[in-house]
Formats: structure tokens, C-alpha cells, sequence
């Protein structure tokens, strides 16, 4: 299809230190002046360089030389053939969300810094790399990325003790003066995912957040981290009455230092089909509905239901923004104490996804009564811009 290119330029805040690769002085014009519009009439869209775009994958999309990729936006993707050469930038263009023009990454190119890198953003996983990533102790945590750890791949279980080098990115969340109060998950260095629900009550100075826990009452355990907040980001459009957007994320007084006990998950890559998969929730909750907390992390794995038979289970809305998962049977559930804890998912690399939030559910472990989680995939973008205050 042929481009009838229009170049309008248009004045936007940029930073030209994130297109300093771009040598050509086609795109150093383009650059001083923060854009620039794309085709004509209803077909125009607008290159926006600025420091505000998500460095997510868009839709799938084919490169140049036949090869799968992902649209993104351009400051997180520029490529070695079109540095030097503007006109080389056309073969690459696709089309994000109808309203702005991107460029097709390859799956296999490590983006913006971020992704299979642990570091101050968010990572999201890749669907599929090599398996032999999957982290082992005593290996360069530098380069293992986000969402490995020492737990065999593929591995699944019922309910039990957590193994403590399992899962480095588990959070705990607690007011001043509580033992245990709710779960979160690192996704950077200094940010913490976790429920809306778990924060409305409190201000930012009265929330402390401990990584590398394990046993809670191991006061001495030189593994763990304690960390004070210093700001909340709950979703602007949460609602109380129904949970409707249930997430949050804290930001930690100082960056946390990443070892075998601590690092980060990664977020899950748009477009994963999860029904009867297995996932795998983790926490401090309650053993039983109105029972005892757990000293020790627990695990259990369940499966995900399809969404419209668990809009077919409760009474309440359901939402799109909900995923759930639990027993068929009863038994296995998140349950009181686990709010804003993870549901991770295993990807085919190995990799670790935060695919959903503990949120809400009818008791704990009821027969044909998932729990209901945040649907994370919903809310990349929102996680992203606000990983950054």
C-alpha cells in the first residue's frame, strides 16, 4: 500500500537524549520540533516523540524481512536501518490504537532497556524465548530479567509452604502496627503492584512495605528488606461498592537492591489466552475463611476460568477487568490477608507474569466460586505511566 506522506510538524515536549541514535538530518528536524503528521485526511496520525508513551507491545505485526514483531512506539524501538536513513523508517510502520503511528519491533530485540532487563520500569514478559533463561542460584542476576527465579519450570502443586528463593518479588504490606496486612509484587526497582482496596485507608507515610520475606516471624531474617512509602498511585476511577479497577502501586522511600531474594516479576504480554490454565496465587492469608494467617508464605496453584461462566457464579458484577481463578471443587482460593497479592502465570520462556490482583471473592474456597482478581493485561498502560512518579 502506498503512503501519501504529509509532514506537518507539530511542537511537543521531547527529549532528545532518547532519539540521540537518529543521525540522519531528516530526523533531527523532526526531532527539534516533537513529531510530526503522517498521510492525509482521514488517514493522518501524528509521530509523537515525547516521554510519556508506554513501552508495551501493540498489535502483532510483519517486518520488512518477513519476521514476526510487535508495534511500538517509536522512542522504544528505533532500529540500526533506519538510524542513518529516514526513508528506511517507512518500511517499518504500523499503526497503534488508530490514533498514532509506531514502528514493528521483532520479538527477539530487548527494548527501550526495559524488557527482559530488570531495571527502574516495569518489564513485560516476551510469550516465548529460550527456556534455558530460567534463573538458577548463583548465576548473574544482572542478566537474568525480570520474572525468573530458582522454581523448576513447569512445576505445579495443591496447597503449601512457598520454597523462600521461590517467588523474590512477593511484597508485604503492613500498617504500622499490624503483622501482616496485604500482598503486593515488585515490577521495578522502587515500585510495588498491588490492590486499591489495600491502600484507601491509609496514607503513603503509614505504609511500609518488606521484601525477601518469608517466615513473618523471623524478626532476624537478614534476607528481607524494609521499606518505607513515600507515595501511592491508586487507579483514579477505583470504586469502592463493586472493586472496579482495584490497583494501586506504592513507591519505595530508596530503589531496592535485587539479589536471589529479590527482584522484580514482569507484567504479561497483551493477548494471552488463559482459560483452564493453571496459575499459581501466593500470600500470608488466612488458612480458612474467619481462620489463621499463615507465618509462612503459601502457594497455590489453580485454575482460570472462563470469564462468562464466572459471570454465571455470582450475583455481583463480574467485569472484563476481572480474571478468576479457583477450585471447581472448592478448596483452593486466595483467601482474607491475601488482597493485592499476585496471580502469577508461567510463561512458555520460563518467565514469571503477574497476571492478575487479589481482590474480592464470596468467602474463601467456596465449590463453583472463583476468586476474583485485577485483570493486569487491562491495565498496562496505566501501570506503566505510573511506575514513573
Amino acid at each position: 500500500m502506498l503512503f501519501l506522506l504529509l509532514f506537518t510538524v507539530v511542537l511537543v515536549s521531547a527529549s532528545r537524549s532518547d532519539y540521540s541514535g537518529l543521525s540522519n538530518p531528516e530526523w533531527q528536524e523532526i526531532i527539534s520540533q516533537g513529531g510530526m503528521h503522517m498521510g492525509s485526511g482521514r488517514a493522518k496520525r501524528f509521530v509523537e516523540l515525547n516521554n510519556t508513551q508506554p513501552n508495551i507491545p501493540f498489535q502483532a505485526c510483519v517486518l520488512p524481512n518477513g519476521k514476526t514483531g510487535h508495534c511500538r512506539h517509536l522512542r522504544h524501538c528505533i532500529q540500526d536501518e533506519f538510524k542513518q536513513d529516514f526513508t528506511r523508517f517507512m518500511d517499518y510502520l504500523c499503526v497503534i490504537q488508530r490514533s498514532s503511528i509506531g514502528v514493528c519491533c521483532p520479538d527477539d530485540k530487548r527494548v527501550g532497556g526495559a524488557e527482559g532487563v530488570a531495571g527502574d520500569l516495569p518489564a513485560t514478559a516476551p510469550k516465548d524465548e529460550d527456556s534455558s533463561l530460567v534463573f538458577r542460584a548463583g548465576s548473574n542476576a544482572e542478566n537474568r530479567g525480570c520474572g525468573l527465579s530458582t522454581r523448576a519450570q513447569g512445576r505445579v502443586s495443591g496447597a503449601r509452604p512457598a520454597n523462600p528463593r521461590e517467588w523474590p518479588w512477593m511484597a508485604s504490606i503492613t500498617p504500622e502496627g499490624f503483622e501482616q496486612y496485604c500482598g503486593g509484587v515488585l515490577i521495578s526497582d522502587r515500585h510495588v503492584l498491588t490492590a486499591a482496596h489495600c491502600t484507601r485507608r491509609w496514607k503513603a507515610e503509614e505504609l511500609f512495605v518488606r521484601l525477601g520475606e518469608y517466615d513473618l516471624q523471623r524478626t532476624n531474617d537478614s534476607r528481607s528488606y524494609n521499606f518505607r512509602v513515600i507515595e501511592i498511585k491508586q487507579h483514579e476511577k477505583y470504586d469502592v461498592s463493586s472493586y472496579y479497577n482495584d490497583v494501586a502501586i506504592l513507591k519505595l522511600h530508596r530503589p531496592a537492591v535485587f539479589n536471589t531474594y529479590v527482584w522484580p516479576i514482569c507484567l504479561p504480554p497483551p493477548g494471552l489466552q488463559l482459560d483452564d490454565q493453571p496459575a499459581i496465587v501466593i500470600g500470608w492469608g488466612a488458612l480458612f475463611f474467619g481462620g489463621p494467617t499463615s507465618d509462612v508464605l503459601l502457594e497455590v496453584t489453580v485454575p482460570i476460568w472462563n470469564h462468562e461462566k464466572c459471570a454465571d457464579a455470582f450475583v455481583d458484577s463480574i467485569f472484563d477487568e476481572n480474571i478468576c481463578a479457583g477450585g471447581h471443587e472448592g478448596g483452593k482460593d486466595s483467601c482474607q490477608g491475601d488482597s493485592g497479592g499476585p496471580l502469577m502465570y508461567q510463561m512458555s520462556s520460563g518467565r514469571w507474569a503477574v497476571i492478575g490482583i487479589v481482590s474480592w471473592g464470596l468467602r474463601c474456597g467456596e465449590p463453583n466460586h472463583p476468586g476474583l482478581y485485577v485483570r493486569v493485561e487491562s491495565y498496562l498502560e496505566w501501570i506503566v505511566q505510573n511506575a514513573r512518579f
